[in-house]
């Protein structure tokens, strides 16, 4: 991969995806895996065509091994700062993002099939930390997968890792400098899963999920480019629990508890009442 990119051989730049850096043509460039590679080209070039902030490829895709790999132009600015104008900022991108739509063909959200044992996986994983979400879990196939997937809720190419870690800051506002996780998705799930783990992995403060107030400056940002249907606010709270039981229980069990900052965080997303986070 290096030689073909034409970059120094090193180690990651991010502890948690293999991510280098280097120049291409003298143009400063970060280079990472991707999925769905085609068709994720096309999705970020639309995007950035309707004016976007969010980075396209300089170069590859190339198929080494068995990923697939790309170069995108480094973005210079600053990392999330936690202020409110941030958090506004970010909440607007993501209603600029679902406010596109899809049509370029990313691959579809692929729906769980759990079956006893993967639930019982997941229960004896919370057990060290919390009992709170056993019942939720043996229920989910039952009752909050059938209510999300079947509701026919509206789909958009959407992002599914929208989190202040992917954002660079620049003078013009909040940069998506990581698209790679795209799906086309409910946009519904995208927006709960931006509210529970906005904050998570950040290498600093703050260490915890939104507060009232900040998912307030989020939501308003949000919902200045997205009119959500009255099916999507009567489902609200389901998208929430749905995302806390798939998204936020495997962070739970897969996080670095051994960090006292993620520590921090994992232990305030398990206290969370979902309630907080009202439209």
């Amino acid at each position: 991969m290096f030689e073909r990119f034409g970059i120094p051989s090193q180690e990651s730049i991010y502890p948690y995806a293999p991510v280098f850096t280097g120049l291409i043509d003298g143009v400063r460039v970060a280079v990472k895996r991707t999925r769905d590679a085609e068709a994720m080209g096309r999705w970020v070039r639309r995007l950035k065509e309707l004016g976007l902030p969010v980075v396209t490829p300089l170069a590859g895709p190339y198929e080494i091994g068995d990923d697939h790999w790309v170069a995108y132009p480094w973005v210079e600015g600053r990392a999330y700062d936690g202020s409110e104008r941030d958090v506004a900022a970010a909440g607007e991108l993501l209603g600029r993002l679902h406010a596109a739509g899809t049509k370029e063909g990313l691959e579809d959200f692929g729906w769980p099939d759990h079956d006893e044992a993967s639930v019982q996986e997941d229960v004896d994983g919370l057990a060290p930390y919390t009992s709170r979400f056993e019942e939720p879990l043996r229920a989910f196939m039952t009752t909050t997968l059938p209510a999300i997937r079947d509701a026919g809720l509206p789909v958009a190419e959407v992002s599914m890792d929208f989190k202040a870690v992917n954002l660079v800051y620049t003078g013009e506002g909040p940069v998506l400098v990581d698209p790679d996780n795209g799906e086309r998705a409910p946009r519904l799930l995208d927006l709960a899963l931006a509210a529970l783990l906005f904050h998570n992995d950040l290498d600093g403060e703050p260490a915890r999920v939104f507060t009232a107030a900040e998912w307030a400056s989020f939501r308003d940002g949000y919902l200045r480019h997205v009119e959500l249907t009255e099916k999507e606010r009567e489902l609200w709270p389901t998208a929430l629990l749905y995302m806390m039981l798939e998204w936020g229980v495997w962070t739970v069990i897969n996080g670095e508890w051994h960090l006292d900052r993620h520590a921090r965080f994992l232990t305030d997303l398990l206290a969370l009442d979902l309630g907080r986070y009202a439209l």
